[in-house]
């Protein structure tokens, strides 16, 4: 077989606005994400990590690093949530993503927003030659 080259390109309109992504765990739960792949981010992250490693030289703690990558997720790639019985707003999706005890948020809005960034990869069937 053989991959259908326009399959293979990301919706960056999608990937940096956002969409609503379900996640599979707590059914019923959506998170409005853009894509891990936004350059806003990845700068920032970047950034992140180059200042941990230059505080935490034997390596970054896991709850310090997941509350600042919580902090840069609610700033930059999460833009709403539903299913969730607190509304949404930018100042509670801070507090929430920047407490370690909210792990599983943190992880649930990463792998959302990774979902944001996935291309669906199509295949053509390859033409016999003759």
């Amino acid at each position: 077989m053989t991959v259908k080259l326009s399959s293979l390109k990301a919706n960056i309109g999608r990937e940096t606005a956002g969409d609503w992504i379900d996640y599979p765990d707590w059914p019923g739960v959506a998170f409005k994400v853009s894509s891990l792949y936004l350059a806003a981010y990845t700068t920032a992250r970047d950034l992140l990590y180059q200042r941990l490693g230059r505080v935490h030289k034997k390596g970054i703690p896991n709850d310090i690093l997941m509350a600042e990558l919580g902090g840069l997720f609610a700033k930059h790639l999460l833009h709403g949530w539903r299913g969730i019985d607190e509304d949404y707003s930018p100042e509670r999706a801070a507090e929430i993503m920047t407490d370690p005890a909210f792990r599983d948020v943190i992880a649930a809005v990463q792998w959302c927003a990774g979902e944001v960034g996935k291309t669906e990869v199509e295949f053509v069937e390859d033409e016999k030659k003759i």
